[in-house]
């Protein structure tokens, strides 16, 4: 049976903001351990999903005028998807959101050209929680569809001893030359980077197993990781899998996604290309 959108939608949600108070530390000095208040926080996050899922219909008709216990879900999913947020990437991307959502309420207040006649808190949770346009919107749409599915591909290459073959395959490939460390990281980098998608994954990957090759060939720390992070970052702009945002490009633009990938390739070679040519450089230069 076809799972509905917003089901799918849903679940996808609470299970990434699930995971994401049981995985992520409420701050980066702390040492990786699970407190009550995470599990407790995980908890309210997905309790908030089932709410909405309880009766999804009635639900969403509610989206204009939401009752009391709406706009208690609504604003307690909102916070915690952005402290979710801040734990996982920093505080840069939740001001941005608590900017755009206080520019929303105080329209009318500001002067113009910025001024717009503003959106009350209701109208606010509504769209944002109670629709298909909010927080459940094309991305949410597309990482449950897609992205999803190349994450967990890209967690079997990183945990079933993949690098090591890419490293070992790359090594046959471009040994016998002064060069050939950094050649190896850089073809393994591409090999790796193209099924995976994750530009963390390929560097973490590769590192564990290259740095040590990088530094009997006379890589300092800086340079290794350097070449490790180049290289693997590339992942997000190379093709089939390519980053989270080729599935959103193919999705808004209406393209196909072989499309994107055609479009990719070119600047993909040219970006590896160049670190090949930096390495051979560096070799030269450096001895």
């Amino acid at each position: 049976a076809t799972i509905t959108t917003q089901i799918l939608r849903g679940a996808h949600v609470a299970m990434v903001l699930f995971l994401g108070f049981l995985v992520f530390p409420p701050s980066r000095k702390k040492v990786m351990s699970i407190a009550w208040y995470d599990v407790l926080l995980a908890c309210i996050g997905a309790g908030t999903i089932v709410y909405m899922l309880l009766d999804f219909d009635a639900f969403i008709y509610r989206a204009v005028t939401p009752d009391p216990w709406d706009l208690i879900c609504g604003i307690t999913l909102i916070v915690l998807i952005l402290e979710a947020t801040r734990r996982s990437t920093g505080w840069v991307m939740p001001i941005v959101v608590i900017l755009f959502l206080i520019y929303a309420y105080i329209g009318p207040e500001l002067p113009a050209p910025w001024t717009h006649r503003g959106y009350s808190i209701k109208r606010i949770v509504g769209h944002m929680y109670m629709t298909l346009e909010g927080i459940f919107g094309v991305p949410i749409d597309v990482s449950s569809t897609f992205i999803i599915l190349f994450t967990i591909y890209g967690a079997i290459l990183q945990y079933s001893g993949a690098g090591k073959f890419f490293i070992d395959f790359s090594f046959r490939l471009m040994g016998g030359k002064p060069s050939s460390a950094g050649r190896t990281v850089t073809m393994a980098s591409f090999l790796l980077g193209g099924p995976s998608g994750s530009g963390v994954a390929t560097t973490v990957t590769l590192g564990s197993v290259a740095y040590p090759m990088l530094q009997r060939a006379g890589y300092d720390k800086e340079s290794a990781g350097g070449l490790l992070s180049a290289g693997g970052i590339g992942a997000i702009i190379s093709p089939p899998v390519l980053g989270a945002a080729a599935f959103l490009i193919a999705e808004i633009l209406k393209v196909s996604y072989l499309q994107v990938i055609k479009m990719a390739l070119v600047p993909t070679i040219l970006y590896y290309w160049s670190i090949f040519l930096m390495v051979e450089f560096d070799a030269k230069r450096f001895g």
